[in-house]
């Protein structure tokens, strides 16, 4: 198992057998902190009655660990590891609301014969497990359980029609039937007495609607501009200084839009760090803002590398998919993530990103277009989207690029611009708010990805996020505590962690401090979307700093050109996956849905299939046969 994700930790390994043989830990390191052999894992306490294995970094560890010593703990290493044993034998499980970073460990407690599995409060870092009988195994991938031999490795249907129509599975579902995700801010006990016992620490409800939250919020509504902008600045000088704590070279993303921008800019111009820089692009791409990036680094002094990819070299991924995403991942930016990681780590070991902004700053466009519709109650302001929905819907793709460019004019336009029409078609249509924002986040229908599955008489299944539970709260608000629940961990941070491990890379995330996104969710939310501009507070921490022609222009997102690609250069491997007889062989698809989508998207006939939702059968379909019982019985 430690060997299948050597990938994760090739600095050290260990194995160790305790409790009469009936517990074993294993892990592989990646030397981030304190490098010495004292570091390494799986690590006791000095009394040997805790054990752990540990994935991640806890950035206050410094800080937990002083006031430790105060109580007369004494530690013989540097490293955050043996921090978190002192704390869970000084004050149990709740240790782990003082920390602040991403982590997945397992804790042995051979006192109580308790095994704890924790997971951090957003789900950085991945932990699964899979109990059958009398045994479970853990792991921080799948691909360990099928080296172990103790999975079934048989696709759980429910989560494939999720990530069909969504490109990725929400926890505690996997992929496989009887393999379950950690959730975030949750810890699992197990006990040979009883079955596992769940203790939330952390809820993204509490995020956006807990009372310390509701006062927060009427706090900073009452404050000056200036003296608002002010606290956030600081706030996130301290989140992104922390990301910054490790004993080996430390870059950063910058891809030139306003996240990565604001990171680089608040450590550079408020922490005062000298940055190392890492940008990847396409020549001609519509996604492309490596120009934007680079004017951003020259302005802030950073040893800037950058990366102009040919199509053949991203191309060359393509296959390597299934392996390197370990679970189907549906995000095309894994590829460019991949590449970039891989540039970075020939030169550092951390990398920050900056996952999390979009959803905790109001950054997607859909927040507002599907705010604006679910709150329009009048007949007259139904009957017009439901009238520019079935107008949009009858015009060929092409003319829609055509005429979006031509009111675009010299104006900076977004990228992608018929999907995101199709999407507000399907929105038109919806009923109510959780309807409408499923719709807009989804590539195909619920019944349309069960009916790719065949199993169209199945019961729905899908446990898309009730918007009434924060119901208070404003739609576009109601949007981003969706997000921040369902699509940044099951999406955004597995696609960074698989792509950034895939090369024994750390990557971070500046803006998944706890401390600093509760400051973010109680922003009033005109501080967030107001004069038709998305991450407003953002935009203006950045304007005190850069000139704003850097990042005032819409959001591209770091993507690349699927849709040209599966029409051309990856139309041979798109049809050789897709073929009915493979198609077939490995049972996981409808071939008849199948090939209809294939024909629909190839022929250009109608908007129906996506060039995404394509893609996300085309990653099933090679995940499957990479990964799956039915691909070894074929």
């Amino acid at each position: 198992m430690t060997d299948s994700i050597s990938h994760r930790g090739p600095d050290d390994d260990g194995i160790e057998s305790l409790h009469d043989g009936r517990v074993v830990l294993g892990h592989r390191r990646l030397s981030i902190i304190d490098l010495s052999p004292l570091g390494h894992q799986p690590m006791a306490s000095p009394s040997r009655r805790s054990w752990i294995v540990f994935n991640g970094e806890i950035y206050n560890y410094r800080e937990i660990r002083r006031e430790l010593e105060a109580l007369g703990r004494a530690f013989r290493s540097g490293s955050d590891t043996e921090v978190i044993l002192a704390a869970y034998e000084t004050w149990g499980l709740k240790s782990v609301e003082r920390m602040r970073g991403m982590f997945a460990f397992a804790l042995w407690d051979g006192e109580q014969g308790l095994l704890h599995l924790c997971r951090d409060r957003f789900g950085v870092k991945p932990l699964y497990y899979c109990s059958e009988g009398e045994q479970l195994t853990f792991a921080s991938e799948l691909r360990a359980f099928a080296a172990a031999g103790v999975a079934r490795r048989s696709i759980d249907p429910v989560s494939a029609a999720e990530f069909l129509q969504f490109g990725y599975i929400t926890a505690p579902r996997t992929v496989f039937d009887d393999i379950r995700a950690v959730e975030p801010g949750t810890i699992l006990s197990f006990g040979a007495a009883k079955g596992p016992q769940l203790t939330r620490y952390w809820c993204n409800v509490d995020l956006f609607t807990s009372p310390a939250q509701m006062k927060r919020r009427a706090e900073l509504a009452q404050l000056r501009d200036e003296d608002l902008l002010d606290e956030l600045e600081e706030s996130l000088r301290e989140a992104f200084a922390y990301r910054m704590v490790a004993d080996v070279p430390v870059g950063l993303f910058l891809s030139g839009g306003i996240d990565s921008s604001a990171v680089a800019t608040v450590l550079a111009r408020r922490a005062g760090v000298k940055l190392r820089t890492f940008t990847i692009g396409y020549e001609g791409s519509e996604f492309d803002e490596v120009p934007f990036a680079r004017e951003v680094a020259s302005r802030l002094g950073a040893d800037h590398t950058e990366v102009i990819l040919s199509e053949s070299v991203a191309l060359d991924v393509v296959s390597r998919l299934p392996q390197i995403a370990d679970e189907p991942i549906g995000d095309s930016s894994l590829i460019p993530t991949f590449l970039v990681s891989r540039e970075a780590r020939r030169h550092v070991t951390v990398a920050l990103s900056a996952d999390g902004a979009d959803e905790l700053f109001g950054g997607y466009p859909r927040y507002a277009v599907c705010g604006k519709f679910v709150g329009s109650t009048g007949f007259a302001a139904k009957t017009l989207y439901s009238l520019a929905g079935g107008l949009l819907e009858r015009l060929p793709a092409g003319v829609i690029s055509a005429a979006y460019a031509l009111s675009r004019g010299s104006r900076e336009k977004y990228a992608g611009i018929n999907d995101k029409v199709r999407k507000f078609v399907r929105m038109t249509r919806a009923g109510s708010a959780d309807l409408a924002y499923e719709a807009a986040v989804s590539e195909w229908s619920a019944a349309d990805a069960r009916a790719l599955l065949g199993q169209e008489k199945r019961a729905a299944g899908n446990d898309f996020v009730r918007l009434d539970e924060v119901a208070g709260l404003a739609p576009e608000e109601r949007f981003m505590y969706c997000d921040t629940t369902r699509y940044l961990p099951g999406d955004l941070l597995t696609k960074v962690d698989r792509a950034s491990m895939a090369v024994s890379l750390e990557a971070r995330d500046p803006f998944l401090d706890h401390e600093m996104a509760r400051f973010a969710a109680a922003l009033p939310l005109h501080w967030k979307i107001r004069d038709g501009k998305n991450k407003y507070a953002l935009r203006r921490i950045l304007a005190r700093h850069l000139p704003t022609g850097l990042f005032d222009r819409p959001k591209k997102g770091f993507s690349v050109p699927i849709a040209d690609w599966m029409r051309g250069p990856l139309r041979h491997l798109l049809t050789d996956e897709l073929a009915p007889a493979r198609v077939r062989r490995l049972g996981i698809l409808d071939n008849d849905m199948v090939q209809a989508a294939l024909r629909d998207f190839l022929e250009g006939r109608s908007a129906k299939t996506s060039p995404a939702g394509l893609w996300f059968i085309l990653q099933l379909q090679q995940w499957a046969a990479h990964w799956s019982a039915s691909a070894v019985r074929a």
